[in-house]
């Protein structure tokens, strides 16, 4: 083989492989998370840390933590945790608590405690209690 015919071929076989790379390097980076349409993701550095895939997604930091799901989600911090699905959900605090489902409910708090459910309801305080069912009603206290 002569050196020029050679020279020829390795000068092609370096353009081939530019060109072949050439899309590579001029893509385009991928977008940041949070961003509508992008895939699953996570990040977490010193200031906390964040998950998320299409409809779906969970953060903690030194204030708490959430997460959400399609129709529910759940979250935690210093001042209480709570959590709501479809029809229904729960809340804790330094306050009193809190929960209901469809057509019943309970609370309670330093000043007393209280359900209800379809057709009746309690209650109860330092000053007494209560109850009522249909037509009728008692209190104590």
């Amino acid at each position: 083989m002569s050196k020029h015919f050679l020279t020829q071929i390795l000068v092609a076989g370096a353009g081939v492989t530019a060109i072949a790379l050439a899309p590579v390097a001029g893509a385009a980076p991928p977008p940041p998370c949070g961003v509508e349409g992008t895939p699953a993701c996570a990040v977490a550095g010193p200031d906390g840390a964040s998950a998320g895939a299409p409809g779906a997604g969970a953060t903690a930091d030194g204030n708490g933590a959430g997460v959400t799901v399609p129709g529910a989600g759940a979250q935690a911090g210093p001042d209480g945790a709570g959590a709501v699905v479809p029809g229904a959900g729960v809340q804790a605090n330094p306050g009193g608590t809190e929960a209901t489902v469809p057509g019943a409910g309970a609370s309670t708090s330093a000043g007393g405690a209280s359900v209800y459910v379809p057709g009746g309801s309690a209650s109860a305080d330092r000053g007494g209690a209560s109850f009522c069912v249909p037509n009728f009603c008692a209190n104590a206290g």
